[in-house]
Protein backbone atom coordinates (compact mmCIF):
# COMPACT_ATOMS: atom_id res chain seq x y z
CA UNK A 1 0.00 0.00 0.00
CA UNK A 2 2.84 2.40 0.79
CA UNK A 3 4.34 1.82 -2.69
CA UNK A 4 1.05 2.66 -4.40
CA UNK A 5 0.56 5.98 -2.62
CA UNK A 6 3.61 7.79 -4.11
CA UNK A 7 2.80 6.48 -7.59
CA UNK A 8 -0.79 7.67 -7.26
CA UNK A 9 0.41 11.05 -6.10
CA UNK A 10 2.82 11.39 -9.04
CA UNK A 11 0.07 10.33 -11.45
CA UNK A 12 -2.34 12.87 -9.97
CA UNK A 13 0.23 15.66 -10.26
CA UNK A 14 0.95 14.68 -13.88
CA UNK A 15 -2.77 14.71 -14.72
CA UNK A 16 -3.25 18.13 -13.13
CA UNK A 17 -0.21 19.49 -15.00
CA UNK A 18 -1.50 18.09 -18.32
CA UNK A 19 -4.97 19.56 -17.76
CA UNK A 20 -3.50 22.97 -16.96
CA UNK A 21 -1.35 22.87 -20.10
CA UNK A 22 -4.38 22.02 -22.24
CA UNK A 23 -6.34 24.91 -20.69
CA UNK A 24 -3.42 27.26 -21.25
CA UNK A 25 -3.12 26.22 -24.89
CA UNK A 26 -6.86 26.56 -25.47
CA UNK A 27 -6.74 30.17 -24.20
CA UNK A 28 -3.97 31.07 -26.66
CA UNK A 29 -5.60 31.94 -30.02
CA UNK A 30 -2.65 30.86 -32.15
CA UNK A 31 -2.44 27.47 -30.43
CA UNK A 32 -6.17 26.86 -30.18
CA UNK A 33 -6.78 27.67 -33.86
CA UNK A 34 -4.36 24.83 -34.69
CA UNK A 35 -5.27 22.36 -31.95
CA UNK A 36 -9.07 22.29 -32.13
CA UNK A 37 -9.40 21.89 -35.93
CA UNK A 38 -6.91 19.02 -35.82
CA UNK A 39 -8.83 17.36 -33.01
CA UNK A 40 -12.15 17.79 -34.84
CA UNK A 41 -10.73 16.02 -37.90
CA UNK A 42 -9.98 12.87 -35.89
CA UNK A 43 -12.42 9.99 -36.37
CA UNK A 44 -12.83 9.59 -32.61
CA UNK A 45 -14.01 13.20 -32.08
CA UNK A 46 -17.17 12.87 -29.94
CA UNK A 47 -19.30 15.54 -31.68
CA UNK A 48 -20.27 14.27 -35.15
CA UNK A 49 -21.46 17.71 -36.36
CA UNK A 50 -18.08 19.30 -35.56
CA UNK A 51 -16.23 16.45 -37.26
CA UNK A 52 -18.40 16.67 -40.38
CA UNK A 53 -18.17 20.48 -40.53
CA UNK A 54 -14.38 20.51 -40.17
CA UNK A 55 -14.05 17.80 -42.83
CA UNK A 56 -16.29 19.75 -45.21
CA UNK A 57 -14.37 22.96 -44.57
CA UNK A 58 -11.04 21.28 -45.23
CA UNK A 59 -12.23 19.73 -48.49
CA UNK A 60 -13.92 22.95 -49.71
CA UNK A 61 -11.05 25.36 -49.07
CA UNK A 62 -7.86 25.29 -51.07
CA UNK A 63 -4.80 23.97 -49.19
CA UNK A 64 -3.46 27.54 -48.95
CA UNK A 65 -6.73 28.87 -47.54
CA UNK A 66 -6.98 26.07 -44.98
CA UNK A 67 -3.35 26.57 -43.98
CA UNK A 68 -4.00 30.31 -43.46
CA UNK A 69 -7.10 29.57 -41.40
CA UNK A 70 -5.24 27.10 -39.19
CA UNK A 71 -2.15 29.25 -38.70
CA UNK A 72 -3.66 32.74 -38.47
CA UNK A 73 -7.19 31.98 -37.12
CA UNK A 74 -8.82 33.92 -39.96
CA UNK A 75 -9.57 33.48 -43.65
CA UNK A 76 -9.11 36.28 -46.16
CA UNK A 77 -11.84 36.18 -48.81
CA UNK A 78 -11.17 38.55 -51.73
CA UNK A 79 -14.12 40.59 -52.92
CA UNK A 80 -15.43 39.33 -56.26
CA UNK A 81 -16.62 42.79 -57.32
CA UNK A 82 -14.27 45.34 -55.74
CA UNK A 83 -10.55 45.16 -56.35
CA UNK A 84 -8.40 45.80 -53.32
CA UNK A 85 -11.13 44.70 -50.89
CA UNK A 86 -10.72 41.65 -48.66
CA UNK A 87 -13.13 40.22 -46.10
CA UNK A 88 -11.25 38.79 -43.10
CA UNK A 89 -13.42 36.03 -41.60
CA UNK A 90 -12.42 34.95 -38.07
CA UNK A 91 -12.13 31.28 -37.14
CA UNK A 92 -14.11 31.63 -33.93
CA UNK A 93 -16.56 34.20 -32.68
CA UNK A 94 -16.08 37.71 -33.95
CA UNK A 95 -16.96 40.12 -36.66
CA UNK A 96 -15.79 40.04 -40.27
CA UNK A 97 -13.31 42.81 -40.99
CA UNK A 98 -13.52 44.67 -44.30
CA UNK A 99 -10.03 45.59 -45.46
CA UNK A 100 -9.50 47.90 -48.43
CA UNK A 101 -5.98 48.37 -49.77
CA UNK A 102 -4.47 47.09 -46.51
CA UNK A 103 -6.58 49.28 -44.21
CA UNK A 104 -9.56 48.13 -42.17
CA UNK A 105 -12.57 50.28 -43.03
CA UNK A 106 -15.44 48.54 -41.21
CA UNK A 107 -16.62 45.41 -39.43
CA UNK A 108 -19.60 43.27 -40.39
CA UNK A 109 -21.80 41.05 -38.26
CA UNK A 110 -23.72 38.20 -39.88
CA UNK A 111 -24.76 35.24 -37.73
CA UNK A 112 -26.82 32.13 -38.37
CA UNK A 113 -30.11 31.89 -36.49
CA UNK A 114 -29.35 28.42 -35.06
CA UNK A 115 -26.18 27.22 -33.38
CA UNK A 116 -23.85 25.61 -35.92
CA UNK A 117 -20.22 24.47 -35.76
CA UNK A 118 -17.67 27.25 -36.23
CA UNK A 119 -16.29 25.55 -39.35
CA UNK A 120 -19.73 25.89 -40.95
CA UNK A 121 -19.84 29.58 -40.01
CA UNK A 122 -16.49 30.23 -41.73
CA UNK A 123 -17.68 28.37 -44.82
CA UNK A 124 -21.02 30.24 -44.73
CA UNK A 125 -19.24 33.61 -44.84
CA UNK A 126 -16.94 32.53 -47.67
CA UNK A 127 -19.71 31.10 -49.84
CA UNK A 128 -22.08 34.03 -49.27
CA UNK A 129 -19.38 36.58 -50.12
CA UNK A 130 -18.30 34.73 -53.26
CA UNK A 131 -21.81 33.99 -54.52
CA UNK A 132 -23.82 37.09 -53.53
CA UNK A 133 -21.60 39.81 -52.12
CA UNK A 134 -24.26 42.51 -52.34
CA UNK A 135 -26.85 40.33 -50.59
CA UNK A 136 -24.26 39.58 -47.90
CA UNK A 137 -23.60 43.30 -47.42
CA UNK A 138 -27.33 44.07 -47.35
CA UNK A 139 -27.90 41.43 -44.65
CA UNK A 140 -24.93 42.36 -42.45
CA UNK A 141 -24.92 44.79 -39.58
CA UNK A 142 -22.24 47.39 -40.36
CA UNK A 143 -19.91 48.92 -37.80
CA UNK A 144 -18.00 51.77 -39.45
CA UNK A 145 -14.47 52.60 -38.34
CA UNK A 146 -15.49 55.95 -36.84
CA UNK A 147 -17.63 54.18 -34.23
CA UNK A 148 -14.84 52.06 -32.68
CA UNK A 149 -11.59 53.92 -33.49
Amino acid sequence: MQDVLPISLILLIAMIFTARMILLLSDTPMASCRLWPWLRLQAWWPVPADHAAETLLRTTLTPEEYRQLCSMAFLDVPSPSRSGRVYRVPRGPGQVQVIEHGRMVERLCVQPVATVPEADVVLMHKLLIESDEQGYLDTANHFPRSVWR
